[in-house]
Formats: structure tokens, C-alpha cells, sequence
């Protein structure tokens, strides 16, 4: 807003305050200056925002994949040897009884088996859980002929096969070891359950006493 002011010994001059066009450039100046740093303040913190939430977002995912993976074969449970689900494992299969099925009552004894296939035309192997009374399931898949099953028992060797031909062998191996290609990753999972099966009084010498 501008003033005037009149000159008491001449009052015909007339003087004007105001802004001059140097001080409103200089104003603009400074304005643009702050503007541009706050936008490029802004624009860093929206982007460490966006990679932090990336990241998070990865973490979770790798998470819920371990847990779906690892979580039957925490449940590892002998099977009595006349049942359907003794536990026999291989490089590329294996078959057992768990206690924590990825579809069925978690607690409940349950026949589960995973398989790595591998898919020449695509080049890509995928590991298939399979699960009594339910559809299998593609839990994971990735490119190349890559990835097994390992079984350490209690003298620590790892074995490509389960049972390993050993007369003191359990019929569940102590750590499952599962070799993956999803960013070379491999899951070592102990089994928490008893390593051979309790037995039962008909397996005993007087079971057929009636």
C-alpha cells in the first residue's frame, strides 16, 4: 500500500514510499529459493518413505514364504511303521506325517509329501506340497534346474536319503535341509517332535495274546 506524504515547506512536491522493482525481485528470489528446498526436502523424504515401505513390505513377504515352507516340516511326526505316512525322504521328494498341515487342523496328524520339479521347457523348478484330502499346492518356483532335500540325524552327516541304511537310524531325521533358488536361500528346520514312534502294545511280543 502506498502513502503520501506532503512536504510542509513546499506543499506542492508530493513523495511516494513503496517497493522499488530491485526489492521484488530480491523477495521472489528468496521465495523461489526456500520453495525449491522445501520440495526438494519433500521429495526425499516421499522417497526414503516409498524404499523403507519397499523393504518392510519385502521382509513380510520373505517372512509369511519361510513360514509356509518350514512350518510342515517343524511338524515332522513318525508314523507307525504299518501306517500310511512313514516318513521317507529324498533329494527331490519326500513323504511323512505332520502335526502342522498347511491346509488341515493344525495339531491333528496329517500325510503331507513336497516335491521339487523341475520343468525343462519353462527351466524352472517348483516345489509342490501335497497334502492328504486336498489339492496340491504350488508353494514356490524358480528358474533353473536347482534345489533338494537333505536329513541329518544324530551323528550330524547330512544324507541324501532318509532312512540311511544304519541299523541305529530314526525313522525322522533330527534337521531337514531344504535348498532353494529363491536368492540361494536354504531353510534348516529342526524337527521338534520324537524321531521314531512310540510303540504300541499290539507291536509288542504279546500283542496277539488275546
Amino acid at each position: 500500500m502506498k502513502t503520501q506524504r506532503v512536504n510542509i515547506m513546499n506543499p506542492r512536491v508530493v513523495r511516494c514510499n513503496g517497493f522499488t522493482l530491485l526489492e521484488v525481485i530480491v523477495v521472489l528470489m528468496i521465495s523461489g529459493l526456500i520453495a525449491a528446498v522445501l520440495m526438494q526436502g519433500l521429495s526425499l523424504m516421499l522417497e526414503s518413505r516409498l524404499r523403507v515401505a519397499g523393504a518392510i513390505d519385502g521382509i513380510d513377504r520373505k517372512g509369511i514364504q519361510t513360514s509356509i515352507l518350514t512350518s510342515p516340516l517343524r511338524g515332522v511326526l513318525p508314523d507307525y511303521y504299518d501306517g500310511p505316512d512313514v516318513f521317507s525322504g529324498y533329494q527331490k521328494q519326500m513323504r511323512g506325517l505332520t502335526l502342522s498341515p498347511l491346509q488341515g487342523t493344525s495339531g491333528a496328524p496329517t500325510g503331507f509329501g513336497m516335491n521339487l520339479d523341475y520343468d525343462s521347457l519353462k527351466n524352472t523348478t517348483t516345489i509342490t506340497y501335497y497334502e492328504r484330502g486336498y489339492d496340491p499346492l504350488e508353494l514356490a518356483q524358480w528358474l533353473g534346474n536347482f534345489g533338494e532335500f537333505s536329513y541329518r540325524g544324530r551323528n550330524g552327516d547330512w544324507e541324501e536319503s532318509w532312512p540311511p541304511r544304519r541299523d541305529d537310524a530314526k525313522q525322522a531325521p533330527r534337521t531337514i535341509r531344504v535348498l532353494t533358488g529363491l536368492q540361494d536361500t536354504a531353510y534348516v528346520i529342526r524337527i521338534m517332535a520324537p524321531h521314531d514312534r512310540v510303540g504300541r502294545v499290539q507291536d509288542g511280543p504279546f500283542g496277539d495274546v488275546q
